[in-house]
């Protein structure tokens, strides 16, 4: 028999080594206030929390008139809404929100999603095993929330439902206690025609990897859409491919189908790992592209510094406007991708790509162009934003121009102030919604040379 947990402080804490954790039917999931949740989070702040988006959002946003779940209702606020009414309430929320953060600048209108609903092409469900019942939860705290094993989200596609409730259903079976006792999470990725499953585990063995071979065999015949499956391996793992990247991939394994994944959006093609980040609305990424064109503007002798490229789909795109191009994020897979992505697209042969750490430091030494010519920056950073540092180290290359993309609307506040101290004023602000149905958009924000206030950054010195 399985040895009872001694209730530890921490459930998940990675000190424990995987022999001496209890079993996974034992753990309870993570409060949302626990130290493992709020891990790489700001410590929690009440004032800040009620001048957040979501916070401001609420009152705007009526009752639905029909019933809903109370875990749509927690995971897809706006869901309910017709789309035309759910955009004018975040329009309102926005102004609302500069206002209440005295931020300058207005706000453009809403860019709407061509996909209103299920739109999705990322999801996760949060493993969760309930005596003899596999739970596919929204994240720990919808348990709370969650009374079936499997709820359906208004906003993934309808294959998305499909692959997670046959999977619930299959890995609850006798046959696949062990599976369902070591996954972390079930990830679907791809397209809106192909899907690809990763199984993320807490452990890997043989005898694991062939139950989920056969799970995996089984959901092919299935749904012949789910065009390839992988296996993750990471003990405790909170990592489920949109608040942070794998570091260890060389336990990664293919259970069947291709090694990458592939998207194309304004002739240009990528092929990216399937752990790679990628935006989640894929309907509204040929929109996007063409607004950070709009915004920047570029000129053929100029130059564009893109930090953050993750696979390159800036860069490729942008390549062709520019004189020179420098793509730079983390040493893995996906600048790896940004790298080999140049031989699918003729139109960045002048873009070349560095593998560093974006901090203080290493921003410091990034190379300046090789020409003299002017340079704009483009940043599309995690949703915590630049680590401490990089904001300031980036304006002492004196950018023409800076275009940064916020995913996160409640860190807007901090980084505005920075480029501010910093010599550059906010020029425009154009919010995309990239996440229909939930409290949150996409913030694209231009910033150019304020010469007056950088004459006095530069007085202090």
């Amino acid at each position: 028999m399985p040895r009872k947990p001694t209730s530890p402080k921490r459930p998940y804490s990675k000190k424990r080594p995987a022999q001496d954790r209890a079993p996974r039917h034992e753990r309870r999931p993570r409060k949302s206030g626990s130290a493992t949740a709020a891990k790489g989070r700001p410590p929690h702040d009440k004032k800040a929390a009620a001048l957040s988006f979501a916070a401001l959002l609420k009152p705007l946003t009526p009752a639905p008139t029909t019933p809903q779940a109370p875990v749509i209702l927690y995971s897809s606020p706006l869901a309910h809404l017709d789309y035309e009414d759910e955009l004018a309430i975040k329009n309102k929320g926005l102004a609302l929100f500069w206002q209440k953060h005295r931020l300058p600048g207005k706000p453009e209108p809403v860019i709407s999603s061509p996909r209103r609903r299920r739109y999705r092409t990322t999801s996760k469900r949060r493993a969760f095993l309930k005596g003899s019942t596999l739970y596919l939860l929204f994240n720990d705290r919808a348990l709370q929330y969650q009374k079936k094993p499997f709820v359906t989200s208004p906003l993934e596609p309808q294959g998305h439902g499909r692959i997670y409730e046959y999977l619930q259903k299959k890995i609850s079976e006798p046959g696949f206690k062990l599976v369902a006792g070591h996954l972390n999470y079930l990830i679907v990725r791809g397209t809106y025609q192909e899907h690809a499953v990763i199984f993320n585990v807490d452990t890997l063995n043989g005898s694991l990897v062939r139950k989920l071979k056969i799970i995996a065999d089984n959901l092919q015949k299935f749904y012949p859409k789910v065009t390839a499956a992988y296996i993750y391996p990471a003990a405790d793992s909170e990592y489920y491919l949109e608040e942070q990247q794998p570091t260890n991939l060389l336990q990664f394994k293919k259970l069947y189908g291709k090694a990458e994944l592939a998207a194309s959006h304004h002739q240009c093609r990528y092929f990216y790992h399937p752990t790679s980040f990628s935006q989640v609305n894929e309907s509204l990424v040929p929109k996007m592209l063409e607004t950070a064109k709009e915004m920047l503007a570029p000129q053929a002798g100029q130059n564009l510094l893109d930090l953050y490229c993750g696979y390159g789909l800036f860069s490729h795109y942008l390549a062709p406007s520019y004189k020179q191009v420098l793509g730079i994020d983390i040493e893995g897979p996906s600048i790896r991708a940004a790298i080999s992505n140049k031989k699918f697209n003729p139109g960045s042969r002048n873009a070349r790509f560095l593998a560093r750490r974006i901090t203080e430091r290493s921003t410091e030494e990034i190379p300046p162009p090789t020409s003299r010519a002017e340079e704009s920056i483009l940043l599309d950073p995690p949703r915590l934003g630049p680590q401490k540092g990089v904001i300031a180290t980036l304006a002492l290359r004196e950018p023409a121009k800076v275009l940064h993309i916020h995913c996160g609307i409640d860190q807007i506040p901090a980084s505005i102030e920075q480029w501010q101290l910093c010599g550059y004023g906010v020029e425009r602000i154009v919010p995309l919604d990239m996440f229909p149905g939930s409290a949150n958009l996409e913030v694209l924000i231009l910033f150019s040379a304020d010469q007056d206030k950088k004459d006095e950054v530069a007085s202090d010195r």
